[in-house]
């Protein structure tokens, strides 16, 4: 196993360390395995599944008769796969800094004895690398830091949508972020005036509080530009150091034996290029340039403060989403869901050309499915099984599964028949508008 996972042993003993008999496996327990608090999280997930309608209205059926049926089935829809996603990112991010870390640490180590003694003085000689795998351990190391960046933003992503839809924000909830829009929205309302505009008000209170206490001032913004930093952009120059390791050796003539440890440096303002960095960085007698275009510290200790500040912003906004949901469900008609949220109704995507590079269409059949027992009540739902005829007009070419169930090993084996129906899943509801 050390020889195919890029973990440090510790890392890897913990995590392989076997279930109790007793106990079946689920997501759960590998992401507290990996000290991720998710506990508080999944309880909203939970709350959320459960208000779904089986039956009529669909979706979050206390919203009803808002936002009109069809945007309640899609925001409900998505609502859901963001606070679920987000847990699937946070153990990316999760497993993504473990690989960093050893893999950061074998990369220092090949630059270990670089400092060698020649004429009595010290001189620095770079290793040549032995093959490729050697030559590319620097890009390993970019890799894990640009994919736990990725997934961290993910998920910071999929918490802007779960507040969107929460909250009852009247902004796109497929398009969600941490930005300019949601701030905007807080800012218009101030401290609200009806008691719905006021819950709202309380939560960005209380969540404005929740990111300033988990982190350094702007460490959430230099996380997200950061992120857009690696995604959209030119990459920014790499910055880095070598540095004496802290124990000290001696060589059998009691001589010390220089040995060096590599530093990343993370730029310090990621929005903006290498350039316009420079311009703002004068060289000064009483501070170094370096100050302005990096952090200084080691990107171990940016990247592990990184997700331990997501880890305990998600936690607490979990209970703070929570409260607003019981909330909700409880005064169903103060708060209500915002058509803004699915502005444009059910899209058709025209059919694509692409049908992959070596595609095998008999090997593809939907008669036998296996799937986690969740999914199947998910799926068994009418938000899932209705396609959404265009401008609320019927469409007759749809299909309604019916399901024969079996249980196998904890899942759900699914055989599907497909039935043809008439499905109008656009239609308004009575005072609410499409």
């Amino acid at each position: 196993m050390r020889d195919t996972v890029g973990m440090k042993a510790s890392d890897l003993a913990r995590l392989s360390e076997p279930y109790c008999e007793s106990e079946c496996s689920t997501n759960d327990q590998a992401a507290s395995a990996l000290g991720l608090p998710m506990r508080r999280w999944k309880e909203l997930e939970a709350l959320i599944f459960a208000d779904f309608a089986e039956h009529s209205p669909y979706g979050i059926g206390w919203w009803a008769p808002h936002p009109g049926t069809s945007r309640r089935i899609l925001i409900s829809d998505q609502l859901y796969a963001c606070v679920a996603s987000l847990s699937a990112n946070m153990i990316e991010a999760a497993l993504h800094w473990l690989e960093f870390q050893d893999c950061s640490e074998r990369d220092s180590e090949r630059f270990a004895d670089i400092v060698q003694i020649r004429d009595g003085r010290p001189d620095v000689i770079l290793p040549r690398p032995r093959n490729a795998l050697e030559e590319l351990s620097r890009e390993m190391v970019v890799m894990h830091i640009a994919g736990m960046t990725r997934a961290l933003s993910a998920a910071l992503d999929c918490l802007a949508g779960a507040i969107i839809g929460v909250i009852a924000i009247p902004t796109p909830i497929l398009t969600a972020d941490l930005g300019r829009k949601i701030r905007e929205f807080f800012t218009k309302i101030g401290q609200g005036t009806t008691d719905g505009e006021k819950v709202q008000a309380d939560f960005y209170r209380k969540f404005s509080e929740v990111i300033a206490s988990v982190g350094p001032d702007g460490w959430l913004q230099w996380a997200l530009d950061f992120r857009n930093m690696l995604v959209h952009r030119g990459r920014r120059l790499e910055s880095g150091q070598f540095v004496p390791k802290l124990l000290q050796l001696y060589g059998p003539d009691e001589k010390l034996v220089l040995r060096t440890r590599r530093l990343t440096y993370l730029p310090r303002n990621p929005a903006m290029s290498d350039v316009e960095v420079w311009r703002e960085a004068p060289i000064t007698s009483t501070r170094d340039p370096l100050e302005v275009l990096v952090l200084a510290e080691d990107a171990t200790q940016t990247l592990g403060g990184l997700l331990e500040s997501a880890k305990a912003m998600i936690s607490e906004t979990a209970k703070l989403l929570i409260d607003v949901w019981k909330w909700r469900r409880d005064n169903p008609r103060t708060l209500t869901q915002p058509a803004e949220q699915w502005p444009k109704g059910a899209a058709t995507a025209p059919a694509s050309p692409f049908a992959g590079y070596a595609p095998r269409p008999r090997d593809l059949s939907s008669s036998i499915v296996s799937a986690d027992p969740i999914v199947w009540r998910s799926f068994s739902r009418p938000r899932w099984m209705t396609r959404h005829g265009r401008n609320g007009t019927p469409s007759t070419d749809l299909t309604q599964p019916s399901f024969a169930t079996r249980d196998l090993d904890g899942g759900i084996q699914v055989a599907k028949e497909r039935l043809a129906v008439d499905v109008d899943a656009n239609r308004s509801e009575p005072g609410c508008p499409r």
